[in-house]
């Protein structure tokens, strides 16, 4: 499927069920998340969780305010951040579900609401102000547990249940579904897996396709050939048989077996050549410095020069996304009135502190 390259996110508006949907088959999140989980790359994969964990892993600093503090210990709110800035990596964008009391008169709950999980309603009649979808799973939203449930989206207006949704800008968005930071990116990271796969069917297909074994004493019927196929790929093919030895026996040399070696193309040398492309360009999607996520023998570079670059992407990543969590969760706490500003930990403090500690034990 090498010729299948990736294709941006189409959004289509679709008034009958009265929603914006998100790609092609309205499942493009799915894609997403698979490209994070189990059909994408190890470098990917690592790139995000080390972002994830930069940004949100040592939580909010300790408020001066108690009932703001509180409020941080009752909504579990380091542990929704983590959640929301999963999303906030795989697909640029998150949303936060907002519960105000029955009284309406302040925000009683404030929770993670899974991204890719909602889309943006269409205006209309019947529903006249901005709102969003809600399904467990878009590709059964006719069941009755997939029934798609209806939020409105925050306005501070003390009202019932609302979503605060937050996306990137991009001009191509417009305004509806966000563009992932790594789309650039997106055809390596499945040029990885792709090729992942084809090294493991190579080794497990070892003997079969690179060989091709004649025998010259008669053709057997349907029946032995089928159970010799079976007994020899069974005896001789995969990588737990390599090494073992084919001992055969015949009436001269023209009923001796042969074994023709099959000339296969050059393509897992191509590929192996391609892995330092591969991940250059995963990296550079990413914006992150390669020396921060792979691990390269002779290139480990100093604790000074770690150091630097750690500060120069807390500075030019970290530290904006983490703005954006923070000035959301400030504008929906504005209803209960809380004048101090929530801030999230930085993880360069406690890393430079771990590597003066490890420096001075060693010098002890």
């Amino acid at each position: 499927n090498f010729n299948e390259s990736y294709k941006p996110p189409s959004f289509k508006y679709n008034a009958k069920r009265g929603i914006v949907e998100w790609g092609d088959d309205n499942n493009y999140p799915i894609f997403l998340v698979n490209l994070y989980n189990n059909v994408g790359s190890t470098t990917h994969k690592a790139i995000v969780n080390k972002k994830v964990k930069m940004i949100s892993g040592n939580g909010f600093k300790t408020p001066i305010n108690n009932d703001l503090n509180n409020f941080i210990k009752k909504n579990k709110l380091d542990f929704e951040t983590a959640k929301i800035t999963l999303d906030y990596e795989l697909m640029n964008g998150y949303a936060f579900e907002v519960v105000y009391n029955r009284e309406g008169t302040s925000v009683n709950k404030i929770k993670h609401i899974p991204f890719g999980k909602l889309r943006r309603g269409i205006i209309s009649d019947e529903y006249s102000e901005p709102h969003f979808w809600f399904s467990n799973d878009w590709t059964q939203y006719r069941k009755a547990e997939y029934t798609p449930e209806y939020i409105k989206e925050f306005d501070g207006s003390n009202s019932g249940r609302q979503l605060y949704y937050y996306i990137e800008y991009n001009p191509a968005s417009d305004g509806i579904y966000p563009i992932v930071g790594y789309s650039t990116s997106i055809n390596w990271i499945d040029m990885d897996y792709q090729i992942s796969v084809f090294h493991l069917n190579q080794l497990k297909q070892g003997y079969s396709p690179s060989f091709l074994l004649n025998f010259s004493t008669g053709i057997p019927t349907t029946e032995e050939q089928d159970m010799f196929f079976r007994e020899f790929k069974r005896e001789f093919s995969g990588a737990e048989n390599g090494g073992k030895i084919i001992l055969t026996y015949s009436n001269g040399d023209n009923e001796k077996p042969e074994l023709i070696p099959i000339q296969l193309n050059d393509s897992d040398d191509r590929f192996l050549m391609l892995a330092d492309q591969i991940e250059r360009n995963i990296v550079m999607g990413a914006e992150i410095p390669p020396q921060l996520v792979v691990l390269t023998p002779g290139k480990l570079g100093s604790t000074e020069e770690r150091d630097r670059l750690l500060i120069e992407f807390q500075i030019s990543y970290i530290e904006p996304r983490q703005n954006n969590i923070e000035n959301s969760l400030d504008t929906i706490l504005q209803v209960n009135n809380y004048n101090e500003k929530l801030v999230l930990n930085s993880t360069i403090e406690d890393n430079m502190m771990n590597d003066k500690n490890n420096n001075d034990n060693n010098e002890i």
